[in-house]
């Protein structure tokens, strides 16, 4: 088994907790209380998946929280889990069971992420204490499996596919890596003599960056430019944060990391959810015409009757909901009947109806019979529109088809298709029609782009002028972030958006535009709170909004750094520790690669229409 085991890789591990979700998904339909320890695993399963590591001991872990998982299986058989046994009922015996289930595979998730995070030298001279959290979860997880064998009243002999034993055999083996790694240490008196000679460690930094293909070292890496100015060596000293993760107790780092890592798992538990109601939905509406998918009622009612399929060409897309809202608001008259409208060849023309109240997007999965109902019932009337918006009008123009193409066609592959539809009306605020969504699409983004373009320059302004009151302990780690290239990042970044030109707004659009602002920004400010305004990887910039990046970059980049100008100010008065300026650096790197991916992917969708990146993004 251990052999087996040995060859395994995380690929392995991953396919089978894949399996093993698969067959879950059964059980919850039998016994939905069995949820809370089901959802945790999915979670925890889904974050492995999008990583690009492939680590042993990572893939046991996974292996062990399997087997729990499956021993839960033997549930299925069992039609009422409220039958009563000789220790009470199934489902009471397991509540209890499944919470612990759900904290361990918390702990798990947590520990992974940690360990991921972590740099090769962290892991290599903390591999005793880490191998020790391993066998502690693989422990937990062995005693949860007995426990269901307990509570499910299963009499067979358990079978433990790895013994405790073998796994601490198995995680405390060293990679080829490690290996190599040790005979470095060596050379230069062991373990415990590196570790107390900074001298050493940088030495040992150095191989390590050589061999990792990403600094360890990275608060004070070389900036990718020829500018005189930055630092020439890589690793001429230990930042604070390597140093703190050598030397604090683990338990403090996995303590530090659960705000962060709890965040991510939570938000991809509500990703699960949202993807189960909407494969119900779209069950239900299988055998149903492709328009009825279009939640919006008003976008549905054109897709309807311009007969569409799943996707269609944005310009068409474009000018047929410029045509129907120039209908709507050009035959609105007080007191009038509403106009229904029918398509020809070029657009909607309008014809007398009933009027008939405006129907809502879906909301919850019991409401799901009664809203398809409701779309069935009226998908062949025109839904309401609200008078006072008809100031929006303006911008439906042909002036702004550019940016509405871009609002609805994510991928910028030139077609706007139902789930781009669907995702551009989910993210509208609270309170907003669509025509506001609209006009903020075409105009107002540009209004918010100014606006954050200056307040980034005001706030980078601030920090220069900080740094002469920082006290003289605090000078170095201050020069160190502001002599950072992820500085020039930013004002590459937004100093590019002087190019998109002013764009003179009316009172509606500015309030409209303050309004969204205002609301945004207090979401990313509690989102960014719960984290403490760490953003450990370009991964993670996902969770703080929805949609493309480009829906939340600029007033998240203004608040992260209005924050460091915030612990700046407190350098006046305060001793900072000087991995906190460290840790914000890092921050601001992960967003410019989120930026920088975007890009690419942008990049590429161009390239495969047989356009010119260049050309497009300038």
């Amino acid at each position: 088994m251990v052999a087996d085991l040995s060859k395994k890789n995380m690929g392995d591990f991953l396919g089978e907790a894949k399996k093993v979700m698969e067959a879950l998904d059964v059980l919850q339909q039998i016994h939905p209380f069995v949820g809370v320890a089901i959802l945790a695993f999915k979670a925890v399963v889904n974050l492995e998946l999008t990583r690009r590591e492939n680590d042993r001991r990572v893939g046991l872990m996974l292996a062990q929280a399997s087997d729990t998982m499956t021993m839960l299986l033997q549930l299925k058989d069992t039609r009422d889990p409220a039958i009563v046994g000789p220790h009470g009922n199934i489902r009471g015996r397991l509540d209890r069971v499944l919470d612990g289930i759900r904290q361990d595979i918390e702990d798990c998730g947590n520990a992974i992420d940690k360990y991921y995070k972590s740099k090769f030298m962290v892991k290599f001279f903390r591999s005793s204490h880490w191998a020790s959290e391993f066998l502690k979860v693989c422990n937990s997880f062995s005693q949860r499996t007995q426990d269901l064998q307990l509570a499910l009243n299963i009499r067979t002999t358990l079978r433990v596919d790895i013994a405790i034993d073998k796994l601490d055999e198995l995680i405390r083996m060293q990679s080829d890596r490690e290996a190599r790694f040790e005979k470095e240490v060596k050379m230069r008196g062991g373990r415990e003599k590196c570790l107390e000679s900074e001298e050493k460690l940088v030495e040992l930094l150095k191989i390590a960056e050589q061999r990792e293909g990403r600094p360890q070292n990275k608060a004070h890496a070389d900036a990718p430019t020829k500018d005189v100015n930055k630092p020439t060596s890589k690793a001429d000293r230990l930042d604070a944060s390597l140093l703190y993760e050598l030397r604090a107790p683990l338990r403090n780092l996995l303590d530090e990391n659960r705000a962060l890592f709890m965040f991510k798992l939570d938000t991809q538990t509500s990703d699960i959810k949202d993807a189960i109601k909407d494969s119900e939905t779209r069950i239900m509406w299988a055998f149903n015409s492709r328009f009825r998918r279009v939640r919006d009622p008003h976008l549905r009612y054109i897709w309807k009757e311009m007969k569409w399929t799943t996707s269609v060409k944005t310009p068409y897309f474009i000018a047929e909901l410029h045509d129907y809202y120039v209908n709507r608001f050009s035959h609105l008259r007080h007191g009038a009947p509403l106009l229904e409208e029918v398509s020809d060849a070029s657009s909607l023309v309008p014809r007398v109806s009933s009027p008939t109240p405006t129907v809502s997007v879906m909301s919850d999965s019991e409401g799901e019979d009664r809203e398809l109902q409701a779309i069935d019932s009226a998908c062949h009337k025109l839904p309401t529109v609200d008078p006072a918006d008809k100031w929006c009008l303006k911008y439906l123009s042909i002036f702004y088809v550019p940016s509405l193409s871009e609002g609805f066609d994510d991928d910028a592959n030139g077609l706007v298709s139902v789930r781009e539809v669907n995702t551009f009306t989910s993210t509208i605020p609270v309170g907003w029609t669509l025509p506001k969504a609209l006009a903020y699409w075409a105009a107002g983004w540009r209004v918010d782009s100014q606006y954050y373009h200056e307040r980034i320059e005001q706030v980078l302004d601030s920090m220069v002028y900080t740094q002469a009151d920082v006290l003289p302990e605090n000078r170095r780690c201050v020069a160190t972030y502001l002599n950072s290239y992820v500085i020039d990042g930013i004002k590459r970044l937004v100093r590019s958006l002087a190019g998109l030109g002013a764009e003179g707004s009316d009172l509606d659009l500015a309030q409209l535009v303050a309004q969204r602002r205002k609301a945004l920004e207090e979401t990313l400010t509690d989102k960014l709170n719960i984290v403490k305004y760490e953003i450990d990887s370009k991964d993670s910039i996902k969770l703080f909004g929805s949609g493309r990046m480009e829906n939340f970059l600029l007033p998240l980049l203004y608040l992260v750094i209005r924050r460091h100008l915030q612990i700046m100010k407190l350098a006046s008065t305060v001793t900072l520790v000087e991995r906190e300026l460290e840790s914000a650096t890092l921050t601001i790197e992960n967003i410019l690669e989120g930026v920088s991916l975007r890009v690419d992917q942008l990049a590429e969708s161009f390239r495969q229409q047989g356009n010119d990146p260049k050309a497009r993004f300038a």
